[in-house]
This record gives C-alpha cells, structure tokens and sequence, in this order.
C-alpha cells in the first residue's frame, strides 16, 4: 500500500489540511500539540475507523459550527488506485470507497461496516494487523534496545497479536469460576433433599389442625353475632326517643338566645333614635353659617393667582434682558466665528490629501524588515551551500567549488563504485562456495579414515581385500587430501577476508556519496537566486515609499499649523456658538415682549376682583386662611350630621319589626316547653344498652380476627407446601444440570488451555520466530555491518556473527544495536505483512533515544532505500537531512496548518 493524499476537515485541530505524499522518506516536522500525530490517526481512521480518543465525537474540531469532520485518503494497492472517505456528524456516520477505473472513480461500497470490509479484502488486514505491522509507536525502536530480553518478548508479542490471546486466556477464568460456583451451588441443593420431603409432610400436619381451628371459631362467631343483634334492636329505639328529645333541647335554647338578641337590639335603637333628634338640632344651628365660606374660598384663589401671574411678569423681563445681551455677545464674535470655520474646512480638504499616503511609513518600515530578512536568508544559503560544498570534499577528498563538478562527479562515480561492490559480492561468494565445497570434501574424506582405522581386512569403499600397509597409505592419502583443503580453505578465507574490507571501503563510499544531496545545493542556489530579485524589487518598493512618506511628513506639518491657529480662534469661536444657541433657546423677541403686555393686563383685572371680594365678605386678607379653616370644620360637621339623620326612617322600621319578633318568640318558647315535658327518655337504660353492644362487639372483632389470622396461616402454609413441591420437582432438573455444567466446564477448561502460552499462542511464536529472524538478517544485512548472520532465539533474544565471533547486544556498539533493532522492527513489519512490505509509518522513532544512539538511528535512515514509502512523524531537526519530502506543521489560534518545504 502506498498513500498518496489525505484531506481532513475539522479532524481534531486540523480545520481544512490537503496533503499529497510522495514516496521516499517524508518527513512531518512540528511542536508537540502541533497537530502531527493527528495526521497519522487520521489515516487510521479513514482506513479502519481506529483512534485514540475516548467518543468519536472528540474527533470533531472544537467550536466547528457545522459539528461535522471528514476524512478522504487516496492510496494504491497491487497497482490499484482507491480513495476512502468516512464523515461524522454528532448524530450520523457516512463513509464510500471508491477504484479507479480509467480516468475516474467508481463506487465499491458505502457504510461504515461495508466500507471497512472491503479495505480489509484489499489490504488483507485488519485495522489491529494494519496498525502492528505499518504504524511504528512512540519508543517502540528504543524498547528493543534497552528492554530486557522478556519485556522485549513482551513487546514484539504484542505486535504479532499475542496479548490478545494471552487476555483471551486470562478473561476466561472467571467464566470458568462462575460456571464451577454455579455447580457447587446446584451440589449444595441436592444435599438437602431429604430435608425437603420431611417439610412437606410436618406442614400437611400442621395445614390440618390449622383448618379444624378455623371449623371451631365459625361457630363461636354465629352465637356472638345473634347476640349482637338483639342488643343492637333494643338501643336503635331509645336512640331515636334520643333524637328527639335533643332536638327539641335544642330549639329551645335556641330560641331563648334569639330572645335576649332581639331585646338587646331593641334596647339600642331607643338610644339611637334619641340621639337623632339631638343631631337635628344641631344643624338648625349651623346651616346660616355656610354661604359666607365659598366667597372667602374665592379671594384666597383670585390672590394666589395674582402671585403665580407676577411671578410671569418677572420671569418674560429676565429673558427679554437676556436676549439683548447674547446679540450683543453674536455680534462681536462673529468675524472669529467664520475665520474658525474656514480654517476647518482648509483642514478637512489636507487631510483628505493625506489619505493617499496614509501607510506608506509602515509600508516602508515592512519593506525595510524584508529587505534585512531576504538577506539573511540568503546569508543562511550561502552559509549552507559552503558548508555542504566543505563536507563533501572533505568526505570525497575533492576540491569542487561549482555544484555542476559535484553533480557531473557523483553521476559518473556512483556507477563504478556500484559495479565495483557487485564485483566483490561475485568474487566473494565465489570464494564462499568454494570454501562450502572443501568443508564438504572434508567431512566426507573423514568418514573412510575413521572407518579404516577399525577395519583391517577390507577397503570401507569398494569392499576389496587390503592389507595393513594398504590401509594405512589411504589413510595417509585421505589426510593429506584434507590437510591440503585446509590450507585452501584458509587462503580462501584470507581472500574472502581482504575482498570484504575492500568491499566495505567501497561501500562508505557509496554511502558518503549518496548522503550527498544535490538537490538540497540546488534549492539553495535557487534560494540565493530568487533573493536576489527580490531585493531588486524591494529596492523599487522603498525608493516611492520614500518619496510618499516625504510628502506626508510635509502633509502633517501643514496640519499641524493649521490646528495650532485653530487652537487660538477656539474660545472666541465657542462663546459665539455659545450665544447664538442661548439666543435661540429664549425664543422670538416680539413673542415675549406681546406675552409680557397681556401679563400685565391680567394683573390689573385680578386686583380689581380681589377688592370686590373684601368688600363683599367684610373679611381682611390676614386672617384669611383661619377663618376658611374653620367654616370648612363646620362644613364638614354639617356633612356628619346629615348622613346620620338619614337613617332616622329605617331606625323607625327596624323598631317595629324587633318588637314584633320578640311578640313572636315568647309564644314559641311556651310551646317547646310544653313538648319536652310530654317525651320520656330513659338516659341510664341508654347508656347501658351501648356499653353491652361496645362490649360484644368487641368479642366477636377478636373471634373474626383470630378466624382471618388462621385463614392467613393457612394460606401462607399452601404456598409454603406449592414451593416445596416445585421444588421437589425442580431437584430432578439439578441433576440433569449439575451433569451438564460438568461437561461444559470440561470444555471451557480446553479451550482455555488453547489460548495459552502453550497452547496457540507457542506455536504462533514457533511459527513466526523463522520468518521474522530471516526478514531482519535480510534488513540488517543490507545496513553494510561487518557481520554474517544474525539469529533469534525462542525468547526474540538476537544474536550476531561477525569478525569476533558469537556477540550478542550487550557486546556490540550503539549504533550497531540501533540497527539491529531497526532490522528487528522492520523484519516484524515484513513478516505480519505477508512480504509485501511497501508502507512504514514512524512515529518519534528518536524518542528516549540518548543523543549518540538517536544520530545513529537518523544515519540509518538517511541510507534506507529498502522501503518504498516511509512517512516519519517528528520534532527532531536532525531527521530533516534524512528527508526526500519535508511537511512542516504549525498551530495558530488553535488550528493546525502544513506547509510544504
């Protein structure tokens, strides 16, 4: 599989990124929180729907309005162009893919489930598989260096899915227990049931004199009962004779209390209607007293109104005043006024000019920081070009100084060199076989000596006589034959041994030449270039901007006198404005003066009606308000007076009709006398009759409640002996079950001891083990290390042959172990692959990494040209060296960016 783009929209911080991969090694640099893994689980996501955050909705951008995220991925498989593509929304999932036929794409499924289906046929792998085999976690290559051999197995068992096995076979045990606790149970039921049988006979027992109990206390509860109703006769004829004579009690008391209500009214409407009279009296006396008080209320209002229209009077002359004074005050301000507005309108015209300059001084001052940073940039691809032209001639041992000699020389040098290792490679495999061939002769020549050297009378190989001096000359021949291969094989060896340093020189050769990276010389040149035509347009920019930023400086110190002289017009300008607003709050001059004239009118004809009402009332105006006071006192006492003389006619009434009741009432009272002497109640036979029927209630209450509580009884001893028997019947089901959970936890135990360590889960090791020692001694083998094999033992435990033997970790060199690991991981990746290894996705492969082991590790991978496509998610710049393409990725505001380098 290989990517070549993905698109997320509102996946986590990454609000619209398009990015389109190459293959080589690419590399995503960035801060952490930058956005940088998200990239890589959105590819896990568009695949397989797999991600890390607990919801899926947690996928979604924070504040997206529209809550909904997508991810689209166009990849290759087996020659085959697909793109995938899964929505999610807070309430809804989408997701299609799609082949490429010809120059478009058709639709090969849609729906989650479907779409992920379809991905696992092409790929032929899981989402868990994809992720194992692919996608290389943070300190994965660091744990295969400094773990201990069983955390390394740990670890490499994880990735070849055997932790799941091992969970399988740990989550199992429970169920088992359960399963065996439920038998247990089922055991412990079937013991006591003996004890059962003995139950349901003690409660049949029990069920029957329960029952003749019952059969006692019904006939008990008949007597009571005809005795109950006798009594209850007999005291519901003296109950209503009870009725009846409390009812009459009763109204007559009742009557008697209306009685005395009726006298104790008549009582106080004699002494209302007295006072009445007394009332009318009064208002004789008051009634010439009040015309004089509406005249008196006359003058006090003709005077205020004469105070209120003064008080008009000198308020119109004030303003009048007033308005004499501020034409005064327009007059003489008037030339500053208009000099002030003129000013104004000269300023407002400049600084309508200025606006065609405005900005040009931060224009000038960006291209002054642009120039100076074009500069420096260039500065720093200078600087860059002379760097990497020293370290490649001191690493070829050159003296260029043009890119086009370096260029010309790795292209005709490369090839040689390649021919060159090729040629060691033919001679030293040549030697090997031929050394293979004399251990071989060995070996065989050695079987006939032994086999001579116990037999005395017969050749071992053509069966024909010999004697003593016979034998011993073909064992001296045969030694001979061996001792010559011997010597041959260690001259082979010598050879092999000089062909493999010469091979390994030419081999840092190559590799030092093809660290070379013309292409980053060349981005450099055409940086420096492409700097120096901006410069040339900057240039241009800064020479107007000056001309601009001068003629706005001369702009702003016109301005700048014309405010001054504004400045000094401002008090002379505001008091006019100041004036003529007054002038015309104070309203037209004639109006007043018209206004002040009918005034003044009006004055003269309330002091004539003041007059008159003195004259009239014979009152002085000092005493005024007192003797209006107290007329309004008498007024007011008339008004009391009236209203209760009012209700002299109804008194009246009412006194006839109390009278008339109380008549009434006496001859009713004498009646009810009369019927309470004639009716005869017996109280004490009464009371008598209630207490004997309170009684033998009572009794028979307690006889029912016995005969309820044993019904009760009875019933709960029915349902006790219905459980029992269910429970009888059940005990034969126990059995049938107590056989079959013996059968089934029988099972579960063997299918549990597949999920084992030694069950599947070892020969999956055993299985693997092979093809991942023979994929990692392929990757190791092609890091150029001077060693000849690598092996792994049952435990993943590596062990390397080289010059000085069998080593293993421990006793090689960091850079030597970060390659075994490397070699180990791919060779992982390579195997759950099924060889088809074309994509491998690292994520902070250097984390944990101390400085010398993570240079070694970018050294490695700046060689790696075994992998078609290797995306490398990192911070470390370091790597940048190592990179065919470079994605920077930055955060602002919360959002994700990428950007190409």
């Amino acid at each position: 599989m290989i990517i070549e783009s993905i698109h997320m929209k509102n996946f986590k911080s990454h609000t619209d990124t398009q990015i389109d991969f190459n293959t080589g090694i690419s590399i995503i640099m960035g801060g952490n929180g930058a956005g940088k893994s998200s990239i890589l689980e959105a590819v896990s996501f568009a695949l397989f729907k797999q991600h890390s955050s607990k919801k899926i909705d947690q996928l979604i951008t924070i504040g997206n309005n529209n809550n909904k995220m997508s991810v689209t991925l166009e990849f290759t498989s087996s020659g085959r162009k697909y793109s995938v593509t899964r929505e999610r929304s807070r309430t809804s999932s989408k997701a299609n893919i799609m082949i490429k036929e010809g120059q478009s794409f058709h639709q090969l499924a849609s729906g989650d489930n479907q779409v992920t289906r379809e991905i696992q046929s092409i790929l032929e792998m899981d989402g868990d598989l994809f992720l194992n085999a692919v996608y290389v976690r943070q300190g994965e290559i660091a744990d295969l260096v400094d773990k201990t051999p069983a955390e390394k197995k740990q670890v490499i068992g994880k990735l070849l899915g055997l932790e799941s096995l091992e969970k399988a076979w740990k989550n199992m045990l429970p169920l088992v227990n359960n399963y065996e606790m439920e038998k247990i149970k089922l055991e412990g039921k079937l013991e006591t049931l003996d004890g059962l049988k003995n139950e349901i006979n003690l409660k049949n027992a029990e069920k029957l004199q329960i029952n003749k109990d019952i059969q006692e206390l019904f006939s008990k509860i008949e007597q009571f009962q005809s005795q109950l109703d006798l009594i209850t006769k007999e005291k519901e004829k003296l109950d209503n004779d009870k009725t009846v004579f409390d009812a009459t009690k009763s109204t007559l008391e009742s009557k008697k209390l209306i009685l005395e209500n009726l006298k104790e009214d008549e009582s106080h409407l004699k002494i209302q209607l007295n006072d009445i009279k007394n009332k009318e009296n009064e208002i004789e006396a008051i009634l010439p007293k009040l015309p004089k008080l509406e005249l008196l209320i006359k003058l006090r209002d003709s005077l205020e109104n004469l105070r209120r229209t003064q008080r008009d009077e000198t308020q119109i002359s004030n303003i009048i005043e007033k308005i004499h004074f501020f034409k005064d005050q327009i007059e003489k301000n008037e030339k500053y006024y208009l000099d002030y507005s003129d000013l104004e309108d000269q300023i407002n015209k400049i600084e309508k000019e200025r606006t065609n300059f405005e900005g040009s001084r931060a224009l000038l001052e960006q291209n002054l920081n642009r120039k100076q940073q074009t500069i420096e940039k260039m500065g720093r691809s200078h600087d860059k070009i002379v760097k990497i032209l020293k370290e490649s001639n001191k690493t070829l041992g050159t003296n260029f100084s043009l890119i086009e000699e370096f260029e010309s020389y790795i292209k005709s040098e490369k090839p040689v060199i390649e021919k060159l290792i090729e040629e060691f490679d033919i001679k030293i495999n040549k030697f090997k076989e031929e050394i293979s061939n004399l251990k071989t002769q060995n070996q065989d020549l050695k079987k006939p000596i032994s086999e001579l050297e116990y037999v005395k009378e017969k050749c071992p190989i053509c069966k024909s006589p010999i004697d003593s001096v016979k034998r011993d000359e073909l064992i001296q021949d045969y030694s001979s034959k061996i001792e010559s291969n011997k010597n041959k094989i260690s001259s082979l060896n010598s050879a092999v041994e000089v062909l493999s340093k010469d091979k390994l020189v030419m081999a840092n050769k190559y590799s030092d030449i093809s660290l070379i990276n013309i292409d980053v010389l060349k981005e450099q040149l055409g940086t420096l270039e492409e700097g120096q035509h901006d410069i040339k347009l900057i240039n241009d920019n800064i020479k107007k901007l000056e001309i601009q930023v001068l003629t706005l400086n001369q702009i702003d110190e016109k301005i700048h006198e014309k405010k001054e002289a504004l400045k000094e017009l401002k008090p002379k300008y505001e008091e006019y404005l100041s004036a003529n607003g007054s002038l015309k709050s104070l309203g037209d001059y004639e109006v007043q003066k018209n206004d002040l004239k009918e005034i003044q009118e009006n004055i003269f004809s309330i002091k004539e009606q003041i007059s008159n009402l003195i004259e009239a009332t014979g009152e002085s105006i000092e005493n005024l308000d007192d003797e209006i006071k107290e007329l309004e006192g008498t007024k007011n006492k008339y008004q009391n007076l009236l209203g209760a003389i009012a209700l002299k006619e109804s008194s009246l009434n009412r006194m006839k009709h109390v009278q008339n009741s109380i008549n009434e009432l006496e001859l009713q009272i004498q009646d009810l006398k009369l019927q309470i002497e004639e009716i005869s109640f017996d109280k004490l036979l009464h009371n008598k009759l209630i207490q004997d029927r309170e009684s033998k209630n009572q009794e028979l209450v307690d006889l029912k409640g016995k005969k309820q509580e044993l019904i009760g009884k009875e019933s709960g001893i029915v349902t006790v002996l219905t459980d029992l028997q269910n429970k009888l019947v059940s005990y034969k089901s126990y059995q049938n079950e107590v056989k079959k959970l013996k059968d089934f936890i029988k099972l579960l135990n063997y299918i549990r001891d597949i999920y084992s360590k030694d069950g599947v889960q070892k020969d999956l090791r055993n299985i693997s083990r092979p093809l991942i020692e023979q994929n990692t001694r392929e990757f190791f083998e092609k890091f150029n290390f001077e060693y000849s094999d690598i092996k792994l033992d049952n435990d993943y435990d590596v062990t390397v042959y080289g010059p000085a033997g069998e080593s293993n970790l421990d006793m090689i060199s960091g850079g030597e172990k970060i390659a075994v690991a490397l070699a180990l991981r791919l060779g992982i990746t390579q195997t759950l692959s099924g060889g088809n290894l074309e994509l491998i996705m690292l994520d902070e492969p250097t984390i944990h990494l101390d400085a010398y082991r993570r240079q070694e590790l970018i050294d490695l991978l700046k060689r790696m040209s075994i992998i078609p496509q290797m995306i490398i998610v990192t911070h470390d710049s370091d790597l940048e060296d190592a990179a065919d393409n470079i994605l920077r990725v930055i955060k602002e505001d919360g959002e994700s960016k990428v950007s190409d380098f």
